[in-house]
Formats: C-alpha cells, sequence, structure tokens
C-alpha cells in the first residue's frame, strides 16, 4: 500500500490523466440507456462496413426498436427461446408465465374480462412472467380471488392446517 494513503499509486484527489473516466449525464426522460441524447451511439450490423458502428439519429434508432425483427429478437424468452411476439410460449416456463404477450386478469382468472400485457422488460430481469393490468372487478368482488390464490385448499394442506392447529 502507498504510504500517502492511496493503494492505485495516487494521493488523495489525485487523477491520472489517461486513467481520468468520464461520467455520462443520465437524462431521466427516457427508461431506455440506448435512446439517452439527441444520439445514440449503436451498434448494428449492416453489410456495407461503412455504416456499422456509427451514431444513429435518435429518430432512426426508435424506428428500428418498432421493426418487426428487433420486436420478434426483444420479445423472444430467454429461457426456453420461444417467441412470444408470434405468440409461442412454453407452459412449464417460468419467464413465459404460460402466456405470450397478453393474457386474462390473474386476478379473477379472466372473469372480468381485461387482458393483461406482458411487461417484458421485468420477465427477462427477473425470468419469471411480468404482467402490467388492472382487475375490471370491484375491490370487494376481489378480496375472495386473493384469498383463494394465497390458501392452500388442497387435501394435503387442509390436513396439514388441521394438524397445526391441534397441537396448538
Amino acid at each position: 500500500m502507498d504510504p500517502k494513503g492511496g493503494d492505485e499509486g495516487f494521493a488523495d484527489g489525485e487523477v491520472d490523466d489517461d486513467e481520468a473516466m468520464e461520467v455520462a449525464n443520465v437524462n431521466n426522460e427516457s427508461d431506455d440507456e440506448v435512446l439517452q441524447g439527441p444520439k445514440a451511439s449503436v451498434y448494428f450490423c449492416d453489410f456495407d462496413p461503412s455504416k456499422q458502428g456509427h451514431d444513429i439519429p435518435k429518430e432512426q434508432v426508435e424506428q428500428m426498436m418498432l421493426a418487426e425483427p428487433y420486436q420478434r429478437k426483444i420479445d423472444t424468452c430467454h429461457l426456453c427461446g420461444k417467441c412470444w411476439y408470434d405468440n409461442q410460449f412454453t407452459s412449464g416456463c417460468n419467464e413465459c408465465g404460460g402466456f405470450a404477450m397478453t393474457r386474462s386478469c390473474p386476478i379473477c382468472m379472466g372473469r372480468c374480462e381485461n387482458t393483461w400485457k406482458r411487461d417484458v422488460k421485468m420477465s427477462h430481469s427477473y425470468h419469471e412472467a411480468h404482467w402490467d393490468g388492472v382487475c375490471g372487478l370491484p375491490e370487494h368482488l376481489q378480496r375472495p380471488y386473493h384469498i383463494e390464490r394465497f390458501t392452500d385448499s388442497s387435501e394435503d394442506g387442509l390436513s396439514q392446517f388441521l394438524q397445526d392447529l391441534s397441537t396448538n
């Protein structure tokens, strides 16, 4: 360790010009790191080598992100490889969660007839299906579904519950 107190060969507050790091400004207007600012540095594949790796205007990046090939790539399960964009999924896969891009309301099992949309970013981040939506039933009618969902009503669950009651 350096006797001056720093362990990198520099005294506190002293930084070699070659090793100084530039800190990027974060724009809070967008959640997507790619679209920060008027131009985004995006590396893309093109058959023309002179076009690869150049700055692309934000509008062009947004247009590319709406393109079908991009959507197919983004809306694909990281665990099983099924393409949600093409309405494919795997029933037993945690990230798919048994549905593609939309599903019936998971709170009331579709009785309210509302459709929920997949939160692709969260599904990929946690490798577990995440959905955005609201149940259309009034709160007092939703309550029994919440209780049912979090209560084990199987024979084994009830038997264990009764056994726990008798030992207390």
